[in-house]
Order: structure tokens, then C-alpha cells, then sequence
């Protein structure tokens, strides 16, 4: 998953989401100190600070046992606002519509935790986002970023449409069916327990929601926050590997497939320079491309009923038999039959992808 660190090293979260957890716990009483050996709770607010996935699988276990409360991660969920993101809230806040700030959280949702990844896909009653598991943790500790994400979320769109929370779908696993209770304060949103995603949780919002505008849209200091995320992105995730970042801004492009000119601005180099960089780490942008155009071609045949025709057009093909022909050459079927194995086939595509 794209969320995942490079190979060999360990996965770091921003811990500033924790520094919250610290503020819950010691609103009860509670040593935040105690909680986990080797955290200094003071020094979680600063924004460059990190965890490894060991010290926050210690810290929710401990802040879990000492509590007795198992809904903490619902409870920082409802703390969080976009300001807790740093840049990246700041580009939040200051998109043109709900939709444009979704489509960048699920982008730089690295810089937010690596636990889960954030993926949004258009389906035919509107506009499915996914959360999933990127990384392997505890069950707690699982159960806890799964809780915060859902609730966060619910928080977050309240806070970017000035508190006009709008009627949404969320499904949740069948195992938080006893937790109902807790998740109606999440009104109006219509929460489903219908275990059909596992440890993740999807959101189904309407078109018309995301085309909502946002009372802080701002162009320029939008533009400057972007350029700070990519900055911030590229550093934490890559430590310089040009090409695991073009894969990664590839990987995350759920709204269209970034051209190189448009990536190699975000470094401010030349295509020539990027391309001679990619070469000295033996890669290059079109096999990059192509491998996460066809990714994500796999993904949306699997996980939706998208007809191919539009699945082609989304992925930046002129016509389906173009696109037919690429997945073919690289898979060794067509759109149609692997749609088919992955029992993903309706009416719509009895005339298409062959």
C-alpha cells in the first residue's frame, strides 16, 4: 500500500494526533507520564516530533488499561480539527469546495498518520471514500485509529462547511455494532455495521456535497500550503528517493493522473532534470505512470460498478479500446474478464472492456 514506508525502515507517526490523547487522559486524572515508558508527553505537540509504531501501540494499550475506557479513539477523533494537520490543515481550510479539500487529504494523508490510507473513488450514488489498513498493528491499537479516523472525519467535513454537518453514509465493521450509541452523536450521518470492510470503514458522500464552497477559500495561501505539504511529504516519506515520491504522488492522484510537468513544478526542476534523476536511481516517469495507472485501473474494476467506458476516461485513455488494450498487455486479460474473476460485473459492462 502506498502508505507503507520504503523497505527497511520503520514506520514514524506524527505525534502530535497522541499529544491529544495525553490532553483526554490528564483531563481524568491520569499521569499522561505513566502511560508508556520513554514518551516525554511534553514534547508530543512539537510538529516535527514522531512515534514509532511500537511507542503507539504502548501508548493506546497503557492509556486503554489505565482509563478502563475502550471509546478513546472516538474521543481524540472529536478533538481533532484541521489546525492539528499543520500545513496540510491550512490547505484544507483554504480549498474552493469540500471536494477539492477531500481530494488533498486523500493525497497527503501520509503526513496525517501512516496507519491507514485514504483512497476516494466516484460511484454511482456519489463519491465512496476508504479507509484501510497500511500498516500491521495491535488490534487495539488498530481498533483506536479506526475509531479516531471515523470520527475525525465527521468532525473535520462539520468544521470545513462552518458546523453544517451534511446527511452521509459511513460503514463501519460489525465488530463496533455495540458501540451504536457512541457513534449517534455522529448525526446526521446514517452509520451502518455491516462488516463488509474488514478493520476499514468507508464514507459515501453525495456529489452535491462535495460541491459545497468553503468560507476560506483562498487561492495563494492555498498554493503556499500545497508547496509546504509536498516539501513535508517528500522529506517523511522518502528521504530523497525522487522516484518513491513520484510513485507516491502517483499512487495518491484519486482525481486525475498528474502530469510530469506538473510534478517536476511541485520540486521546482526541469522534466530533464527529473527524468536524468530518475534514470540514476533506474526508473523512469512513464514506467512509473504506467504501473500506477494500472493499479489503480485494478482497483476501480475490483471495488466498483463503474462502467469501463468511464473507468477508461477517468484514467486519461481517449476510448475504451485504447484502454483494453494497455490493461490487456500488462495484465494478460481484458478489463471485462478480470472484472469477472473479481465478481465485480453488471449490466453496464456486458458491452464493454472485451
Amino acid at each position: 500500500m502506498s502508505a507503507n514506508p520504503p523497505a527497511g525502515r520503520p514506520a514514524l507517526l506524527p505525534a502530535r494526533y497522541y499529544a491529544l490523547l495525553l490532553e483526554l487522559i490528564a483531563s481524568q486524572g491520569i499521569d499522561p507520564a505513566s502511560l508508556a515508558p520513554g514518551i516525554e508527553p511534553a514534547r508530543l505537540a512539537d510538529r516535527n516530533a514522531v512515534l514509532s509504531l511500537e511507542q503507539v501501540d504502548a501508548l493506546v494499550a497503557g492509556a486503554i488499561a489505565a482509563t478502563g475506557r475502550p471509546d478513546l479513539g472516538f474521543q481524540v477523533g472529536r478533538l481533532i480539527k484541521p489546525g492539528n494537520h499543520d500545513f496540510l490543515g491550512y490547505a484544507l481550510m483554504t480549498s474552493a469546495t469540500l471536494g477539492d479539500a477531500l481530494y488533498l487529504a486523500a493525497r497527503y494523508w501520509r503526513l496525517i498518520t501512516p496507519t491507514y490510507e485514504m483512497r476516494m473513488e466516484p460511484a454511482r450514488e456519489g463519491t465512496r471514500i476508504d479507509f484501510r489498513p497500511a500498516l500491521a498493528m495491535q488490534p487495539g491499537t488498530a481498533l483506536f485509529h479506526l475509531e479516531a479516523v471515523a470520527a475525525g472525519f465527521h468532525e473535520e467535513i462539520g468544521f470545513l462547511l462552518s458546523g453544517r454537518v451534511p446527511r452521509y453514509d459511513i460503514h463501519l465493521p460489525a465488530a463496533l455494532a455495540d458501540a451504536s450509541a457512541r457513534y449517534r452523536q455522529l448525526s446526521p450521518a446514517r452509520v451502518i455495521f455491516d462488516g463488509m470492510h474488514g478493520l476499514g470503514l468507508q464514507v459515501v458522500l453525495p456529489d452535491d456535497v462535495l460541491a459545497r464552497p468553503l468560507a476560506l477559500a483562498d487561492r495563494n495561501a492555498l498554493r503556499t500550503a500545497r508547496q509546504r505539504c509536498e516539501e513535508e511529504l517528500m522529506r517523511l516519506t522518502t528521504h530523497g528517493s525522487l522516484a518513491q515520491w513520484v510513485a507516491l504522488m502517483l499512487d495518491e492522484a484519486s482525481d486525475h493522473q498528474p502530469r510530469q510537468q506538473e510534478l517536476a513544478g511541485m520540486l521546482h526542476i526541469s522534466t530533464r532534470t527529473m527524468n536524468r534523476r530518475l534514470a540514476a536511481e533506474g526508473a523512469s516517469y512513464r514506467e512509473l505512470g504506467n504501473r500506477a495507472r494500472h493499479a489503480r485501473a485494478c482497483r476501480m474494476l475490483a471495488d466498483s460498478h463503474l462502467p469501463v467506458t468511464r473507468i477508461a476516461l477517468q484514467l486519461g485513455y481517449r476510448d475504451t479500446a485504447n484502454f483494453s488494450r494497455a490493461f490487456r498487455r500488462q495484465q494478460g486479460q481484458s478489463p471485462l474478464e478480470y472484472r469477472r474473476r473479481c465478481g465485480r460485473v453488471d449490466g453496464e459492462d456486458r458491452t464493454s472492456g472485451h
